[in-house]
């Protein structure tokens, strides 16, 4: 390859025009309650609710001035719309790069199969990286982002590039910070901005898709620093961060960092997102001088067992009860991740769950829900492969059925179990809202 400029292309999802009304009857009580505590906070029809971070972080690791953003996230699901909207705003001279969920995955590579067969240059990467085919893409890059990566793309006559993480606690520096020059359009259009302190976790929960990193990378202060500063400049009116690392508190460095960074004149609420055994004094002291207001961990489901042989580190629903009453003690909002659908629940596991959601309803102030999706970094790929019933990846959706066969019970039974989580909160966050109006 010669010297090519990158074109980082953000193509648009099916759920964007397909929302399950389920999920949008509960996110309409969802939003109420959440611009109670930040009355700012909106979501626009047909739009992202937050701006497409991976571009920020691609040009940040590419670190050329003359790479282009092409954003058709707002574009129809259609392949030959898409692929027209490329071929008219890209020269056959440009490096297209895409990075896909897994339900725009065979679309995005639909869409690269025809402009290779046109004689264009494209990469892959991202979390679907290892299943895409070199039929489709002309490179496929594996493993995280980092400073160099256009000189191992271009200098390199492998189809594969890159290096996946190796084992261990390796605390090395990505050494490069993102850059929000392309995403200036997003400025009022999403309703927060997400940074990270850290990158990684070294948790190794198997239904997590960043298990697989293995490691915790902590952004370099001077980065942060500076990457804090351009969003001051890019997005003066956006005033809730939310930190994206996995798992807040799991490095101390990280914190400390932030705490040094986010001055508190500059008026930032912060959302972060924990596990419940990073909960102690530390942390909560931390969080209160960062203007935290809402924690979201991860809860999955009631059942020890399950929990259990899905290598997540908790004892169960008695440790995560005294985590939230002490979150609600210091004054925090805390939202449970809800992940049903894990391929070992049992009828009596999703019963235990809705029992705990019931008895812990008046610590928890809101639920964020998903379908388990075997993405093919969680550590359940490889075990439940053989399992998996449906490849159309436009159907790997957290709101849409399994797309493989649970152990104890039917693909019918344990998407009903979502269904009536997500139903159950909806009445829940119904009668508090009501409450309140009363009150």
């Amino acid at each position: 390859m010669n010297d090519m400029n990158v074109i980082l292309v953000q193509l648009p999802f099916p759920s964007q025009g397909e929302p399950l009304p389920q999920l949008s009857e509960y996110y309409k009580y969802y939003n109420k309650k959440y611009r109670q505590v930040f009355p700012e906070y909106y979501i626009n029809d047909g739009e992202l609710w937050e701006m497409p971070l991976w571009v920020a972080h691609m040009d940040g690791a590419i670190d050329r001035d003359d790479t282009i953003f092409l954003d058709l996230s707002k574009e129809e699901f259609n392949i030959e719309l898409c692929l027209n909207k490329i071929v008219s705003s890209v020269s056959s001279s440009s490096l297209i790069f895409f990075s896909p969920l897994a339900q725009n995955f065979s679309f995005t590579s639909n869409i690269s199969s025809k402009l290779k067969s046109l004689g264009y240059t494209t990469v892959i990467g991202g979390n679907m990286a290892d299943l895409a085919s070199p039929e489709d893409y002309s490179k496929i890059y594996a493993g995280i982002s980092r400073k160099g990566i256009y000189d191992e793309i271009v200098n390199s006559n492998d189809l594969i590039v890159g290096t996946k993480p190796k084992l261990g606690r390796q605390q090395t520096s990505l050494s490069y910070k993102p850059k929000y020059r392309l995403l200036k359009p997003y400025d009022k259009k999403v309703p927060l901005i997400r940074i990270n302190a850290s990158h990684g976790c070294l948790y190794s929960c198997s239904f997590c898709g960043d298990a697989w990193t293995k490691q915790l990378h902590e952004v370099d202060l001077h980065h942060l620093r500076e990457e804090v500063e351009e969003i001051r400049i890019n997005y003066p009116d956006t005033k809730i961060i939310y930190i994206g690392d996995k798992t807040f508190g799991q490095s101390k460095q990280a914190v400390k960092n932030l705490l040094e960074v986010l001055k508190p004149e500059y008026g930032f609420k912060l959302i972060v997102q924990t596990h419940i055994l990073q909960i102690n004094d530390w942390l909560l002291d931390a969080m209160e001088k960062l203007n935290v207001k809402v924690v979201e961990m991860g809860f999955e489901t009631a059942d020890s067992q399950v929990l259990k042989e899905m290598k997540k580190g908790h004892k169960g629903s008695v440790v995560f009860e005294d985590a939230l009453k002490s979150l609600k003690d210091r004054g925090f909002k805390t939202v449970l991740n809800i992940l049903s659908g894990l391929p070992n629940e049992t009828r009596e596991s999703q019963n235990e769950t809705i029992k705990f959601i019931n008895e812990t309803k008046n610590l928890v102030w809101l639920y964020n829900h998903y379908n388990f999706v075997p993405y093919p970094k969680t550590p359940l790929y490889p075990i439940i492969k053989d399992r998996i019933t449906n490849w159309n990846f436009d159907e790997w959706r957290e709101d849409k059925p399994p797309v493989f066969t649970p152990k104890h019970q039917s693909v019918e039974d344990s998407y009903m179990h979502f269904l009536n989580v997500v139903d159950f909160t909806t009445d829940i966050l119904k009668e508090q809202l009501l409450q309140k109006a009363g009150d």
